[in-house]
């Protein structure tokens, strides 16, 4: 069986958790065009630090094939170098203000089998949730494996507007099956 984790690390954790109790004071992203998604990036302004979330491509076994696969990265960033990844991109700044209480990090793991043989073992990190002082919430989510898309939404109960983790089981043909399961890790 093979097992592939590209979950956050523990250092990337440990900043995260170190924005509980921060001002989240803006959002920096393309405009939106035809759905709540930007592609590849999105800034953010917390506690008067910069910080990055990105989808991007990396290569990696997808299942038996060598492929390009989206993986999400959080990070600090200077905010000079926040720019967008489409060629003439204009990014818009969002304020926010407001502080966060909580942060949801959504992971999923996504199995494979072979008849009854599990043959991947896949850990991934499928979103990660902003919770506000006054309720509201603010997440990201990373749609499929070579998307390189950021779905955005700002609203309640996010976690409900997710795709549902179900939707992996799908699509497999013949011996093969799919199972999902998903996690989130609250940090407060």
């Amino acid at each position: 069986m093979k097992t592939i984790d590209i979950r956050f690390s523990i250092e990337t954790i440990d900043t995260i958790r170190s924005l509980i109790g921060q001002r989240f004071e803006s959002l920096k992203h393309d405009p939106f065009i035809f759905s709540p998604s930007v592609y590849g990036i999105v800034g953010m302004v917390i506690g008067g630090k910069s910080y990055t979330i990105t989808n991007q491509v990396e290569v990696l076994d997808y299942y038996g094939k060598t492929e390009d696969v989206a993986v999400f990265h959080f990070q600090p960033a200077e905010y000079e170098s926040i720019e967008s990844f489409m060629d003439e991109g204009n990014m818009i700044e969002y304020p926010v203000e407001n502080r966060i209480t909580e942060i949801r990090i959504v992971n999923e793991n996504q199995r494979l089998f072979h008849h009854d043989e599990q043959i991947y073992d896949v850990y991934t990190v499928r979103g990660i949730i902003f919770v506000l002082e006054d309720g509201r919430e603010i997440s990201f989510e990373k749609p499929i494996w070579f998307s390189e898309e950021i779905y955005i939404q700002k609203g309640y109960d996010l976690i409900e507007k997710f795709a549902p983790f179900e939707e992996f089981a799908e699509g497999w043909n013949g011996d093969y099956h799919g199972e999902c399961s998903r996690e989130i890790t609250v940090i407060s």
